[in-house]
């Protein structure tokens, strides 16, 4: 069957790799891919030590996102199946920021260095660091994840370290930190600018040494847990603010990831629109995502997720068209907050 659309997956960034592996490439063998078939070739691409290039029909377009989460370390273009014979379109075909992001979660994969993930609000940065800890090591050991905002700062040294039996008032036994309980998985400290001045003094020591103390305790934990920061703060000012100190921002920012908002992202926003909708037994008309794609989501996927939910519930039918879509901005306005 003829294919007008193909998904373009390749494990070289190099444009020219990629015009050179599509010119070689016989379009006439072409044919139509399960998505189970599809992973495995992902798979193999992925782990291949020469550049490979591979041709799908255009329904998979729309798991672009799913496929970047699976194989960060792989490039998927998005392309007509005449692309071969004009390369200057290959420059428009990947986004460069949502690139280098994919690239740097692949590094963060690969290793367990401290990560610190910027970006807004909403933006993604607990789905990137649970596909962090997911894929790096083994997925079954323990992702804790704790928002430093959400937690009283009097109450913050023992929820981090756990306490021993008559620390204070009311220990009346032995209780686990989240660095404990995280142990051999991954620590996800969101908002992390958040942390008090004390604080972060003690986590720099704990991240120096390796190793943590209950409160109360006298023993030395050690500290197996692998590290992911996130904020949407600008730590580089709090740091000049004296509101963070300087030490804890170099040793928790060994790799710098930012995720792109998603106004930047416009090409995973369908595949997060249909997977919204698929959770509440929904799907979306062609209508209705071009309205999606007009919108510039101040509120990231957070925004995109709760849209789509109001979406299906003033819904008639099981599928959302473009009269069912309303954005927050119609219910309420931002511009005097």
């Amino acid at each position: 069957m003829p294919f007008s659309d193909c998904l373009f997956v390749t494990n070289s960034p190099d444009t020219a790799v990629t015009v050179n592996c599509s010119q070689n490439f016989s379009f006439k063998n072409c044919r139509d891919y399960s998505f189970s078939e599809l992973l495995r070739e992902c798979r193999k691409a992925a782990f291949h030590s020469e550049p490979a290039s591979l041709v799908f029909s255009e329904k998979f377009s729309c798991r672009l996102y799913e496929l970047q989460a699976s194989f960060p370390q792989l490039y998927f273009k998005k392309m007509n199946s005449k692309i071969h014979s004009d390369s200057n379109q290959l420059n428009n075909t990947i986004n460069k920021k949502n690139r280098d992001y994919l690239l740097k979660i692949n590094q963060a994969i690969k290793t367990r260095i401290p990560v610190l993930m910027i970006g807004e609000s909403g933006c993604g940065k607990n789905y990137n660091a649970r596909l962090i800890h997911k894929k790096s090591g083994n997925p079954q050991n323990n992702f804790f994840e704790l928002n430093i905002n959400e937690i009283n700062p009097n109450l913050m040294e023992t929820t981090l370290f756990g306490s021993v039996k008559g620390a204070f008032t009311g220990a009346q036994f032995d209780s686990m930190g989240f660095f404990e309980c995280a142990k051999n998985g991954t620590l996800f400290l969101d908002e992390i600018s958040y942390l008090s001045r004390d604080m972060q003094v003690k986590l720099l020591g704990v991240l120096d040494k390796n190793t943590f103390r209950k409160v109360g305790g006298t023993k030395e934990i050690a500290s197996t847990a692998r590290m992911i920061f996130a904020t949407d703060s600008n730590l580089r000012n709090l740091v000049k603010e004296k509101k963070f100190i300087q030490p804890l921002f170099y040793r928790i920012s060994v790799l710098i990831i930012r995720i792109p908002p998603l106004r930047e992202r416009l090409e995973e926003l369908t595949m997060l629109a249909i997977n919204f909708a698929r959770e509440q037994q929904k799907t979306i008309a062609p209508d209705a995502l071009k309205k999606l794609h007009s919108h510039h989501w101040p509120g990231n996927i957070r925004e995109l997720k709760n849209c789509i939910q109001r979406s299906c519930v003033q819904a008639y039918e099981n599928t959302i068209h473009r009269e069912d879509i309303a954005f927050d901005h119609e219910f309420f306005d931002f511009s005097e907050t």
